[in-house]
């Protein structure tokens, strides 16, 4: 992508504003979507399990996970921005040096940090309310209202935000590691994907939302994002309310219209679809491990830029998803986390 990041772990010399836009456009919804599902699932969870066996679940599949994609895995993809910059140092002295200071992150891995305390905070508030322990699913269709109060809410936090800290801005608290102008979306909706199971959003006679709406609403606030971010205007209140505006429009409704699409064109309950459901974890968890390096293996491949992209997308996915469903899951103590 052209503009990418310097920091970012590969830079092929060969770039495209066609994957710069897809990649803004990708970077909005994509992460929402997963504290949205964590939300969604959690309740029932918990329920179930009881707080303090909830807990117990989380450390094992996201705690130590987290703990050991810090330590050993993010070091390794931090690395590759040395080593494709032919940056002369070695891999331990790295470890033991920079990746501690200046090169410092937790790749995909801060996900997990987040997501482990939001589970203590909804542990701790679910042991303590009797009202939340006592609440059941029930079905209810919702208005156009609470998604608008949602968006509202969630763009008014954005904006304040950014004017503090650019949209794209990382930081870290102690071990957390995030990206500031994000965290009411981390937390909207995650507390809208527990919204959403109680009102039974997407049960058999639950809420069922038209894809046309939402998806014209998708298109033309997608469109207007890009171009608040894409212009070379001097940076204005205006420009960031109306980039605040567009990307959490942009988010809900491509949330909406995403999971709306992908459950009547694109579901499935064959074999594929269910190793592809077991393993996504894994995938999620290992991709970088397999992508980043392939990624720089690709720089002296000469191909066209729309051959060599999906390639390499392909390539890192299937192997991906080969190491949870031939390795991961077979093996003891990792079959318990993924």
């Amino acid at each position: 992508m052209t503009y990418a990041p310097t920091w970012w772990y590969v830079l092929d010399p060969n770039s495209s504003d066609f994957f710069a836009l897809l990649v803004l456009l990708i970077d909005v919804p994509i992460m929402p979507m997963l504290f949205f599902v964590a939300g969604y699932f959690a309740l029932p969870s918990l329920q179930k399990r009881g707080a303090r066996l909830f807990l117990k679940e989380k450390l094992v599949r996201i705690g130590i996970p987290w703990v050991l994609g810090v330590l050993l895995l993010a070091p390794l993809t931090t690395y590759l921005i040395y080593l494709s910059r032919h940056i002369p140092m070695g891999y331990l002295q790295f470890w033991a040096t920079d990746f501690w200071g200046k090169m410092y992150q937790q790749s995909v891995y801060w996900f997990l940090g987040v997501l482990l305390f939001m589970f203590a905070v909804l542990s701790l508030v679910y042991s303590r309310s009797h009202r939340l322990r006592a609440t059941t699913q029930r079905i209810s269709i919702p208005t156009r209202k609470p998604f608008v109060v949602f968006a509202a809410i969630t763009t008014v936090a954005f904006f304040a935000i950014s004017l503090f800290f650019p949209i794209d801005h990382w930081t870290h608290i102690y071990l957390l590691v995030f990206q500031p102008v994000r965290v009411p979306l981390y937390i909207g909706y995650y507390v809208l994907g527990l919204y959403a199971e109680r009102h039974g959003w997407f049960t058999a006679d639950g809420f069922k939302p038209e894809l046309g709406p939402w998806g014209a609403t998708c298109l033309l606030s997608g469109l207007g994002y890009l171009a608040c971010r894409w212009t070379d205007a001097q940076p204005t209140l205006l420009l960031a309310a109306g980039t605040a505006i567009l990307f959490n429009v942009f988010c809900l409704s491509s949330s909406i219209a995403g999971v709306m699409f992908f459950r009547h064109k694109v579901h499935g309950a064959g074999g594929i679809w269910r190793s592809l459901a077991a393993n996504s974890y894994s995938i999620y968890y290992f991709h970088p491990l397999i992508l980043y390096p392939l990624a720089y293996l690709f720089i002296p491949v000469s191909l066209p830029l729309f051959l060599k992209a999906p390639m390499l997308i392909l390539l890192a996915w299937a192997l991906a998803w080969g190491a949870g469903a031939l390795v991961l899951k077979r093996v003891p103590l990792l079959r318990e986390m993924f």
